[in-house]
């Protein structure tokens, strides 16, 4: 069993010679290959080879495609700045008011400024080892932090409650339409799974994810169902009070953060989506290689199976990561019986 057959055989229900491991590296990748992370994010050359590097060097069984949460800013014409080694960021956000949305348009992805060298590079690392190993794409932020973004967050969680209720969905459909448009163009470079980030879900009360939220959610997925490639969701932070709700969505994968148990997830979201998770970032920056060793049986024991299970950190892994950390992860998987 290769690490491809590995990682689907968990997300779609099957046992497994032992669980996966999968850690989202944008930065420690850039750090472990001696890649300077603004050259990273503007080449798909370097992303591509970068990627693929890191992956070796940490023993994976899946590689992350990703750069940062800025992807629909930048596409649909907000300026960013890249710093020469490190993430990108926006001076201020695109939209003044909500209903300034209506002068943008849908993005076509395989024009637009940075979802293009994203694409590229999925499709460079799908030739080059897709047939051994997982590839996931991130396509940046769901609907509702998507609209957080563009609008600024603080400024769009006070929207949520003073704004009209047919401009917000008006401009919630705006977005979706967004996130469909490229989850498609991603969906056809051949990554074996597609993954989007909605943590401002985790801000709102249940009653206004159910609102404003949810049936978002709900349309870019099965939008974006197909046979070919695999739907994750990705929501920072506390997740139970949301997590009954995504248990209906048409996803395979949810990813959980540290914040919760991975026994609590799998009893709330049900046995269909496999969970991906949930070692803590900051333990693992932190921690001696036998502790990373000894929380991830834990985390492996504890959900008790290998079926539907693929081993994480709870987010994006930080930069300093040592390489040792990374790899007792893996080993304790390998080793786990």
């Amino acid at each position: 069993m290769n690490s491809l057959e590995r990682v689907q055989g968990a997300v779609h229900g099957h046992e497994v010679d032992y669980p996966a491991s999968f850690p989202i590296l944008i930065s420690p990748a850039c750090q472990l290959m001696g890649v300077k992370q603004g050259e990273y994010s503007q080449d798909w050359h370097v992303m591509a080879d970068t990627l693929v590097g890191a992956r070796e060097k940490t023993g994976a069984d899946g590689i992350y495609v990703s750069r940062d949460n800025w992807v629909y800013h930048q596409a649909l014409g907000g300026e960013l700045i890249f710093p020469e080694d490190d993430e990108p960021y926006a001076p201020q956000g695109l939209l003044e008011a909500v209903a300034d949305f209506r002068k943008l348009r849908v993005q076509r992805p395989s024009r637009a400024p940075g979802m293009k060298t994203l694409l590229v590079a999925a499709r460079e690392v799908v030739r080059r080892v897709g047939r051994e190993f997982y590839i996931q794409a991130n396509i940046d932020c769901g609907p509702f932090s998507m609209a957080g973004v563009l609008r600024g967050v603080q400024n769009f969680m006070i929207d949520c409650v003073t704004e009209e209720p047919a401009l917000l969905a008006e401009y919630l459909e705006f977005c979706t339409e967004a996130v469909i448009a490229y989850g498609k163009a991603m969906i056809d470079t051949g990554v074996h799974g597609i993954q989007y980030g909605d943590s401002m879900a985790s801000l709102v009360s249940p009653d206004i994810y159910q609102r404003l939220v949810l049936p978002y959610q709900v349309k870019s997925f099965n939008a974006l169902r197909n046979d070919r490639c695999d739907l994750w969701l990705h929501i920072c932070g506390r997740t139970h009070h949301i997590l009954p709700f995504v248990r209906e969505l048409n996803i395979q994968g949810f990813e959980v953060d540290a914040l919760v148990d991975i026994a609590q997830a799998r009893r709330l979201i049900g046995p269909r989506i496999a969970l991906k998770g949930n070692l803590d970032t900051t333990f693992l920056l932190t921690q001696t290689p036998s502790a990373i060793y000894q929380a991830t049986l834990e985390i492996i024991g504890t959900h008790r199976t290998t079926t539907g299970l693929v081993v994480s950190p709870g987010c994006g892994v930080p930069r300093m990561t040592p390489l040792e950390n990374l790899q007792a992860m893996g080993s304790a998987c390998q080793e786990w019986r």
